[in-house]
């Protein structure tokens, strides 16, 4: 499995508004953080990125020793863009809530999902647009991203839920199944949209982390649309 380089934002690693005994309360993608960095360093590497001022950086490190985090790369830019640390540090996939820095880090060729504000409970519901396979991996890091699920998968299939979001309501084009087929990648769900921006459909179909391909109109959620859930491929 080739090296994978993330990039997560801070505060998708803690909830910065809430502190308990000292340290940060975990954030949306703690668990899967630590998750992933059960894998051998030479797989993947982890950054995390603020654009908060480095003087937070003690109780964010404190926070990351308490919970028993073990990242040590965190990058504080001071409010600079952190588009250039992104590029600068090679990283393939991106974490963020905030949607405008994901359609940026998706601008420069960074696979990006935009995360949403729910702590999951116990399964992380992880949803790609189909949009983003028309070029056939337009993002260099889809290609590693895809594999390392579906490894995570294997090994604990209750923690992972992959889900494709597509407008074609007839059919998926079958190099995407066989892309997903062949990284060993459950497709749990395909769940049936209109043509357009996919942000909204993460409150449609509770998505804690979603990739979005070309952006468009508003989404507008197909009549009756329901996931088609447990799709073998």
């Amino acid at each position: 499995m080739e090296m994978l380089k993330i990039g997560v934002d801070l505060r998708a690693v803690f909830q910065m508004n809430e502190v308990c005994e000292g340290t940060y309360v975990k954030g949306v993608l703690f668990s899967f953080l630590q998750q992933l960095m059960k894998f051998n360093h030479q797989i993947i590497e982890i950054f995390i990125f603020s654009a908060d001022n480095p003087s937070i950086s003690p109780m964010v490190f404190e926070s990351l020793s308490v919970h028993q985090l073990n990242i040590d790369k965190v990058i504080f830019t001071g409010g600079e863009s952190l588009i250039s640390y992104l590029q600068a540090l090679e990283v393939e996939v991106y974490f963020s809530a905030d949607e405008f820095m994901v359609a940026k880090a998706q601008a420069v060729g960074i696979l990006a999902g935009v995360i949403s504000n729910k702590i999951p409970i116990s399964t992380l519901s992880i949803a790609f647009d189909h949009r983003l396979f028309l070029d056939q991996v337009t993002y260099s890091g889809l290609g590693k991203w895809i594999p390392l699920l579906g490894y995570i998968q294997q090994q604990d299939k209750q923690s992972l839920s992959i889900e494709l979001m597509t407008t074609r309501s007839y059919s998926v084009d079958r190099w995407i199944k066989e892309l997903f087929k062949d990284a060993q990648c459950k497709i749990n769900a395909v769940c049936f949209i209109a043509s357009g921006k996919g942000a909204d459909l993460m409150e449609l179909y509770n998505v804690h982390i979603y990739f979005e391909g070309e952006q468009r109109e508003p989404l507008s959620p197909l009549p009756n649309s329901e996931c088609i859930l447990n799709i073998d491929f």
